[in-house]
């Protein structure tokens, strides 16, 4: 009910904020003058990753770069190294954090909102002073793109969101890397992890880490307990199985402990550094479309990413070493990032793309992740769908 309100309200009440404060300006700023930038991602730990190689380039080019966030997207920002300045925003202590948020804007000399269609990212854009310039995609809300004074559009076919995001970054001057880049983890972080791992008795490339939660929100495009207990099968016998996630996960992942005929660690405490850390260790990560999917491909895992109602070929884990299951649905994907619009199943039998995806594709993908572990790494990602891999 409280997301619903906020999509109400951000549709509605900072909509028409946007439409009256908006203007489209073009000053002819040097983009590469200006020493402070600030960047907007208020949502999706998975874009929070997909976005690092674009705030590296930032900051490679002599920036101070602040960022305005999240609770869960903030974890991947204050990681070592990553930006200057990290703002996450609390309602909780709104006054405290509406402050920062306010002082960032108005000191800053450039904007890149990596948000896709929200308008409180917009309204927060609009906070900065006149001379500063403001990048931001372009969105089927013509309200929205005034907003801002430089719009990349994302074009109508699906296509890797880290390249998008890497658009943005182009557009402001900016140079990223091609690949992802690994999430910097703290040595205290590094070391929690190693003395889990040996209290486990679990070595470097003797695990397998499952990862099958999707947050709060998102919660179709979850596979079910029972797909994930059948995929486990598939894990050599010796080797360890480690399901991840957060107390809102506990209850997916005890049902799949509980199905599984053997043991299986569970882990529900560690942040984000710390998984990364784990799953850089781990043979295969097998993962729901979400964002520790992102945070092991950015890692270097073997990733298999098991994906519903949206599509590998926007979100797909972005390395040559992983690949994707789906069954591609005709009605597939069935929300659109650059609309103000959830995913919203059409199809008579609801969430059939996640609820109805074959245990054996992921089983199948967990083994050809698992050999390629014993050879080299020249195996290329693809996305694999039901009529693929039954042939």
């Amino acid at each position: 009910m409280k997301q619903k309100l906020i999509r109400i309200v951000d549709k509605t009440v900072i909509a028409a904020l946007v439409w009256m404060a908006g203007r489209r300006r073009r000053r002819g700023l040097d983009q590469q003058g200006g020493q402070h930038w600030v960047v907007i991602k208020l949502v999706g730990m998975g874009d929070a990753v997909l976005m690092l190689p674009a705030l590296a380039a930032m900051r490679a080019a002599g920036k101070r770069v602040t960022v305005i966030t999240s609770a869960r997207c903030g974890q991947i920002f204050a990681a070592p190294g990553v930006a200057d300045d990290v703002v996450v925003y609390r309602k909780r202590h709104w006054w405290e954090h509406g402050r920062a948020v306010w002082q960032a804007m108005r000191n800053c000399n450039g904007v890149l909102d990596f948000e896709q269609h929200v308008f409180w990212s917009t309204a927060v854009t609009l906070l900065s002073h006149a001379q500063c310039e403001r990048f931001g995609f372009w969105t089927e809300s013509g309200t929205r793109n005034r907003g801002y004074d430089r719009l990349v559009d994302p074009g109508t076919s699906p296509r890797p969101m880290k390249e998008i995001f890497d658009e943005l970054a182009r557009a402001a001057g900016f140079a990223p890397a091609a690949g992802l880049i690994p999430l910097p983890i703290a040595p205290e972080n590094e070391e929690r992890v190693r003395d889990w791992l040996q209290s486990n008795a679990l070595n470097k490339g003797g695990y397998v880490v499952m990862a099958p939660g999707s947050g709060a929100t998102v919660g179709f495009r979850r596979l079910p307990a029972g797909a994930w207990a059948k995929a486990i099968a598939a894990v050599p016998a010796g080797a360890g199985v480690v399901l991840v996630g957060t107390r809102i996960d506990a209850g997916l992942m005890g049902e799949i402990a509980a199905a599984a005929k053997r043991t299986v660690f569970q882990e529900t405490t560690f942040n984000l550094e710390q998984l990364g850390k784990l799953m850089e260790g781990a043979r295969v990560v097998v993962a729901t479309d979400s964002g520790p999917m992102h945070l092991a491909a950015a890692m270097g895992a073997r990733v298999v990413g098991v994906f519903g109602p949206d599509t590998p070929r926007r979100y797909a884990p972005y390395n040559q070493v992983s690949e994707s299951v789906t069954l591609d649905l005709p009605c597939s994907p069935c929300n659109n990032c650059w609309r103000y619009q959830e995913a919203r199943c059409s199809n008579p039998d609801a969430y059939a793309c996640i609820r109805r995806l074959p245990a054996s594709l992921v089983e199948a993908a967990l083994r050809r992740r698992w050999d390629a572990g014993a050879g080299s790494d020249a195996s290329s990602g693809s996305a694999i769908t039901a009529e693929r891999a039954h042939d």
